[in-house]
């Protein structure tokens, strides 16, 4: 799987807030279910895929690197 968010796996990304790029997270998320419901399977596969993508895009981030892995039952933190 190749990037399917170019611009944003360039840096754009880092530019938004934890809050704005869970939200993309969520959003895609969102489609994979909603292509599911409508049983088109390869739609909502491509929407998880990007939503896979843009989540291992925000774990990467070194900004939130403290704050995701005090969520990380792993790391000590809350289950």
């Amino acid at each position: 799987m190749g990037a399917q968010h170019r611009d944003l796996a360039g840096g754009r990304w880092r530019e938004l807030s934890l809050v704005e790029q869970l939200a993309n997270v969520g959003s895609e998320v969102e489609c994979a279910l909603s292509w599911a419901a409508k049983d088109n399977e390869d739609y909502s596969r491509k929407a998880l895929e990007r939503a896979l993508e843009l989540l291992s895009l925000t774990i990467t981030d070194p900004r939130h690197r403290l704050r995701l892995r005090r969520a990380d039952p792993r790391t000590g933190g809350p289950p």
